[in-house]
């Protein structure tokens, strides 16, 4: 005996029937809990001594000068769907209206939270504005992509805090990008540089310490990157190692607020730049000749080492001797020093960079001055959430809701 299997329209119709019973207890649910938390907010606030809220007209706060004053009705967006809710009014006894101020509903909002932590959460997940605003669509939310922009540019950036334990080694590099819309007081041109410090003591989970939009890698952008880190409890008397690619903006500005830091020189960076000023059917072997002597096990080696390129190459790359030459000293610092660095190229500070290319690639460049820091700070905190495995979305949640410290979880899961 064959079992009947049902058909292609019988499946679908079940499907359709269940999600949109689904539908239909969700909105009414929230429906339910949104009422039940206005009307609770009224009624405590008339048992209290002092109300949560004052007369705008006589000032008064007293719990038996206030009356209910019946209800407005008013439409709320959310994901299971528009509810219609009943807010209660209250009138004072000189006869003024109350204005009230409810924790679960936002003033002149037509949409709710629900619907907040989804943008920003497609947002963080490198979703376009276009696909966002479609997605949002789909599921009967009616938001525009101008509203979607606002929001964004509106957003509240959620403070960085303390550095999580401590570091004494970290790694600088910047990237460039493409800046449109108006330009900032005092911008040239369209290019902006995303100045960046890495961590890369092991005893602190957080890799990315800090991030600067500048627009330029000069002393200034910088020395504001210092400062980030000064504000996150990094001291200025502390013996810090900076790795880097050598430009000279870099000590500038990082000696001014860390005066007792050692800058070693990016020994990948030193040996491309000695290569790609030599002639170029010489620059595989110049290049080869100078790895070896970076990699040099001392100090006198790496003289001897030093002392062999330049008579080889003196005559023939005098460019790449010159580079060398200038370079020599950073590179070779970790040989002499008595802090010990762990690593003596910029790897993890160019794979961070990458991270960040990679965030605001989809977007080919930073649309408008007003998003352009709130993308960098999604960008910043997904990068760090991963190696700290921690979610990124509540410190968002808490930054929008005035929380004073970083909301570092929460109870319910936000993502959708």
């Amino acid at each position: 005996m064959s079992i009947l299997a049902p058909s292609p329209t019988e499946k679908l119709q079940a499907i359709y029937a269940v999600l949109r019973a689904v539908r239909a207890a969700s909105r009414r649910c929230l429906e339910l809990s949104l009422q039940g938390l206005l009307d609770s907010y009224v009624s405590r606030g008339l048992l209290q001594a002092v109300p949560p809220w004052e007369c705008n007209r006589c000032g008064s706060r007293d719990p038996a000068s206030f009356r209910r004053n019946g209800v407005y009705h008013r439409k709320l967006s959310t994901l299971s769907g528009v509810v219609v809710l009943a807010v209660p009014r209250l009138r004072c006894r000189c006869g003024a209206h109350v204005k009230l101020s409810f924790p679960v509903l936002e003033r002149r909002k037509r949409h709710w939270w629900d619907v907040w932590l989804q943008v920003m959460e497609g947002l963080g997940e490198r979703v376009s504005v276009w696909h966002l605003r479609d997605r949002l669509w789909r599921r009967g939310v009616y938001l525009g992509r101008s509203t979607i922009v606002r929001w964004l540019a509106d957003m509240a950036l959620p403070a960085l805090g303390a550095i999580p334990g401590r570091t004494d080694e970290i790694q600088v590099d910047g990237l460039y990008g493409h800046l449109w819309g108006p330009l900032p007081r005092r911008w040239h041109d369209h290019t902006y540089a995303l100045l960046i410090a890495v961590n890369r003591d092991p005893a602190c989970p957080e890799k990315v310490l800090g991030a600067v939009l500048a627009q330029t890698e000069d002393r200034e952008g910088y020395r504001s990157l210092a400062d980030l880190l000064l504000s996150r409890g990094l001291s200025p008397e502390t013996t810090l190692t900076v790795t880097s690619d050598g430009a000279q903006a870099i000590r500038a500005g990082l000696g001014v607020s860390f005066p007792r830091a050692q800058f070693v020189r990016c020994l990948w960076h030193l040996s491309r730049l000695v290569g790609e000023l030599a002639p170029v059917e010489l620059r595989d072997e110049v290049r080869r000749d100078c790895r070896y002597v970076l990699r040099a096990q001392d100090w006198d080696q790496a003289v001897e080492r030093y002392q062999r390129f330049r008579e080889k190459w003196l005559q023939r790359a005098p460019d790449s001797c010159r580079a060398l030459a200038d370079g020599f000293e950073d590179a070779m610092l970790p040989l002499v020093s008595k802090t010990p660095v762990r690593q003596r190229t910029n790897g993890l500070a160019e794979r961070m960079a990458r991270e960040f290319r990679r965030f605001l690639r989809p977007r080919e460049a930073l649309r408008s001055t007003r998003t352009a820091p709130a993308l960098v700070a999604l960008a910043l905190a997904q990068i760090n959430a991963r190696h700290k495995r921690e979610d990124w979305l509540p410190a968002f949640l808490g930054a929008a809701l005035g929380w004073p410290q970083r909301l570092t979880e929460f109870r319910v899961p936000l993502h959708t």
